[in-house]
């Protein structure tokens, strides 16, 4: 897909499994949202195939089928917020109950509020609840949870991982690594146009590893001399030392024992596993 004659999307291919959530991550410009409006049915492609739920892209037929949730919702500010559900409901063959649905997503004390007079997190809701109101088989939901309280959040968290636990299968992009890590099955990382990552989520974070946190200069050097069995790799804000088949207590204890012969008395060390953060800034770091 390109635009005023320069490329966004560039030969993106990816698969999404039945009953899973897939995250689609990547900074501004990656070509998220144009690739997810392709899949939609929202725009058009210059070139390539997208097959939805075994059919073409855009064929009438998957209007009651898939979920739509665009982050800028376009949801009509003068009228009530059960009126703009029924309104969508009325467009399904076999939609879910208007009120349980408000109800399930806490918006029933909202009913008769307009739209305009709505939080910025009661139109995400309610922007979510016109996407599941056709019980689809597939939705694609763009930064459900922005806006959204703590609690909200982890309320909408909750409801999307039931959803895919009984079958929904779910696209969502966001910019909260947290949230992605929380939810996804697979994740698909886009940087220029391009998948520079994509696969279940536990093996792309890998084993887990040392995080070394601070530092004064040339302590990744240092303990590379000490430590010449060890990967080491500067990040943007740590050390990772990583360790064939995973690190373990007995690891970081070596480690610790070699800052300290150092005179590293600052520094934070920790054992844990990567972080999908951590995963987004290695695969993304040369755009910059």
């Amino acid at each position: 897909m390109s635009y005023s004659g320069r490329r966004v999307v560039d030969d993106v291919s990816f698969e999404v499994a039945p009953g899973s959530i897939t995250a689609v991550l990547g900074p501004n410009g990656a070509g998220k949202t144009t690739t997810v409006e392709c899949c939609e049915g929202l725009r058009s492609p210059d070139a390539g195939t997208i097959t939805v739920l075994g059919e073409p892209r855009a064929s009438r037929s998957l209007r009651h089928r898939v979920g739509v949730m665009l982050q800028d919702g376009g949801l009509p500010m003068g009228a009530g917020t059960r009126e703009v559900l029924a309104h969508v409901a009325a467009l399904h063959r076999d939609p879910r109950p208007v009120d349980e649905l408000l109800g399930e997503l806490g918006l029933a004390g909202e009913a008769k509020t307009r739209v305009r007079h709505l939080s910025g997190g009661q139109r995400q809701r309610l922007a979510f609840a016109c996407a599941m109101i056709g019980r689809p088989e597939l939705a694609f939901l763009d930064e459900p949870s922005a806006g959204l309280d703590p609690a909200s959040r982890q309320h909408i968290h909750s409801y999307i991982r039931a959803l895919a636990d009984n079958g929904m299968t779910i696209v969502l992009t966001t910019h909260l690594m947290a949230e992605a890590e929380l939810l996804a099955d697979q994740v698909i990382v886009l940087r220029a146009g391009r998948v520079v990552a994509d696969g279940a989520a536990d093996s792309l974070l890998g084993v887990p590893a040392i995080w070394v946190d601070g530092g004064r200069p040339g302590t990744m050097e240092a303990l590379a001399a000490r430590l010449p069995e060890f990967s080491l790799t500067a990040t943007p804000q740590s050390v990772l030392i990583e360790v064939p088949g995973g690190a373990t207590p007995a690891h970081l204890a070596r480690v610790a024992h070699a800052l300290d012969e150092m005179g590293e008395n600052e520094v934070k060390v920790a054992l844990r596993q990567r972080t999908l953060e951590d995963l987004y800034f290695d695969v993304v770091k040369e755009e910059s």
